[in-house]
């Protein structure tokens, strides 16, 4: 029998990138060589989004020093959940997710990631340094974690990290959210929805100078609350459902 890593061996990656002058090269060359040594094609799409420094020269000389990279450029910004959104649009592999440009996501844990791929249709990471951040982002992550599993009947670590999972089964997902709680929405959903997972433990970088979370700004904290209420809705029968009903 062929296996699925021979049947679905290709990756599409969005790359979000905001002010990420300092690590975003590291970031891109990271990720190609570690594609390469997983998939046997890839590509990257790196979105350069509403940036005031030096990210959107860098992005465009690295489209042009990589084939399998491309560089976008948005104006204005449309966060996150909008780029990953964008990302998935343009797909073409069999495999999809995103990593950001910041450079916390070491080569380690991308191959813990993408090794993992076979053994579900979903790969959850959960950081296992999480004592490192931040008292307060520590307590406020446990708290949205708590909340989601006791909400949702689920039992995971970690909802906000990078979901690795098959492009046909991320376009499945009845997204209502461009937060920073896409990433919940889309494994609630498509857990739900019957998807099998596995999570995995990994060690991510707290430890850069340029590393600064996006996360608490008004208007995320405004639409996590609203993926909050939106994905109760969808899930317990009142909304759209948790999959689009043409799947």
């Amino acid at each position: 029998m062929i296996s699925p890593v021979t049947q679905a061996n290709t990756i599409s990656i969005a790359v979000p990138a905001r002010d990420e002058e300092a690590y975003l090269e590291w970031s891109v060359t990271t990720m190609i060589s570690v594609a390469e040594r997983h998939f046997v094609d890839y590509e990257i799409f790196i979105y350069d989004d509403g940036s005031t420094d030096r990210t959107g020269e860098i992005a465009d000389q690295l489209a042009e020093r990589y084939e399998r990279v491309s560089a976008f450029h948005n104006l204005p910004a449309i966060c996150l959940g909008g780029v990953v959104r964008e990302g998935l649009k343009r797909a073409r592999m069999d495999f999809f997710m995103y990593i950001d440009g910041k450079g916390a996501t070491s080569a380690e844990a991308l191959d813990l990631i993408f090794a993992s791929r076979s053994e579900a249709d979903l790969v959850v990471p959960c950081p296992i340094n999480r004592g490192e951040r931040p008292f307060v982002r520590r307590v406020l992550s446990r708290m949205f974690v708590g909340i989601l599993n006791t909400t949702f009947g689920l039992d995971l670590h970690y909802y906000t990290h990078l979901i690795l999972c098959r492009t046909d089964m991320a376009r499945e997902v009845n997204m209502r959210t461009t937060s920073y709680a896409f990433q919940a929405e889309r494994v609630v959903k498509l857990i739900k929805s019957g998807r099998s997972y596995v999570q995995i433990g990994v060690t991510d970088r707290y430890d850069l100078p340029a590393r600064k979370t996006k996360a608490f700004k008004l208007l995320n904290v405004l639409g996590v609350a609203a993926f909050y209420l939106w994905t109760v809705w969808d899930v317990y029968g009142g909304g759209k459902g948790v999959v689009k009903r043409s799947m």
